[in-house]
């Protein structure tokens, strides 16, 4: 119950796990969201150049409350990566959760972010992945995002285009990108 056990593509990489949110267990949203707020802090620096108006802008919705919201609404799909083997919710066991994507209906990835400990090591790629299969499962013919510059050559090196012009929000970059599935 909570998280579902991995399924290709998901499952191990490296020394992480890929889980299926299959309901918004306690904690959760509160790991979550710590997950995606430290990554934009850490990881994005290029994007909100250190301006606390800019950051304060791009974190306000990144909340706990927010985040549970998000997993409950009808038609998200999410997946969190842990250190190891993840969670067991039965043993009450939880491993550090070090990355998190959201995919919001009806083909939107709204999140896809990882710690700064665990960049480069295939745990951005896992939850992608994860994601675009959630997509096609749903029978999406096609996956969308905004990226920021930060992020734009990652989506791109996994068969991502863009699909708009680039636009800008509170002192934010984002460029449309869509990747057919």
């Amino acid at each position: 119950m909570g998280l579902s056990p991995p399924a290709p593509p998901e499952g191990a990489v490296a020394a992480f796990t890929i889980h299926r949110v299959a309901e918004p267990l306690p904690g959760l949203a509160v790991q979550a969201c710590a997950v995606v707020r430290e990554s934009i802090t850490r990881c994005c620096a290029a994007d909100h150049g250190d301006d606390p108006a800019v950051l304060g802008a791009w974190l306000a919705n990144k909340t706990p409350a927010q985040f549970t919201a998000w997993l409950s609404a009808p038609g998200a799909m999410a997946w969190a990566a842990y250190r190891g083997e993840g969670v067991d919710a039965d043993a009450g066991v939880h491993a550090p959760m070090v990355g998190f994507a959201l995919l919001l209906p009806p083909a939107t990835l709204a999140l896809c972010y990882a710690v700064p400990a665990v960049l480069y090591q295939g745990v951005g790629r896992a939850l992608l992945q994860a994601a675009e299969a959630g997509a096609r499962q749903c029978g999406a013919p096609v996956l969308a995002l905004d990226s920021t510059r930060t992020a734009q050559g990652f989506y791109r090196r996994n068969g991502y285009a863009p699909a708009g012009a680039a636009k800008a929000w509170a002192g934010l970059w984002a460029q449309p990108l869509s990747k057919r599935l």
